[in-house]
């Protein structure tokens, strides 16, 4: 019976060596080994809020797009690419239209900066509770949508932003398009 004791007492000395072991198979995350460009997110305010957030929500929108872009480049997810051979390029698109109505310019700026892919993204914005953030993932060879997912958040702050950015990184390197 003491041989027995003794297994279990070793077992049970392993048992939190074994669930580290199996949750970090769980989180290994697929690498894609393709590059990625990943392009400023965009807000439709349909609030009608009386104070002046267009500094707030540039700041949000460009801190959520690097946090997802930083987070799928730090897992190793995808390669991410340089905005800077291609931010001219960008800055005369957004000073004529809107990166969701280019007619197919986000391809050609992903082409240009030697992307396999191109992300855009979008929120909008219908109260201070209510927010919506989508984010799509093109392909650059084709102009072909293969990834798109929205979702809802509550609040418009620093915190409910980081957070979406967050739920997107984790969701994209769970299951990354190709």
């Amino acid at each position: 019976m003491s041989l027995d004791r003794r297994r279990l007492i070793a077992a049970t000395a392993l048992f939190p060596f074994l669930i580290e072991a199996a949750a970090a198979e769980t989180v290994a995350r697929p690498k894609t080994g393709k590059r990625l460009l990943v392009l400023d997110f965009e807000i439709v305010d349909t609030s009608n809020e009386p104070a002046d957030q267009r500094a707030d929500h540039a700041r949000r929108l460009a801190a959520a797009r690097d946090a997802i872009a930083d987070g799928l480049a730090g897992l190793g997810t995808y390669d991410v690419v340089d905005r800077a051979p291609v931010q001219a390029d960008l800055d005369r698109i957004l000073q004529q239209t809107y990166i969701r109505t280019c007619n197919g310019c986000e391809v050609a700026l992903a082409r240009k900066a030697g992307a396999d892919l191109v992300m855009t993204g979008l929120v909008n914005k219908v109260s201070t509770l209510i927010l919506s953030m989508g984010v799509s993932i093109t392909r650059a060879s084709s102009g072909e949508l293969i990834f798109h997912q929205g979702f809802d958040f509550r609040g418009d702050n620093d915190t409910s932003w980081a957070r979406a950015a967050q739920f997107f990184t984790e969701r994209i390197a769970r299951d990354p398009a190709t």
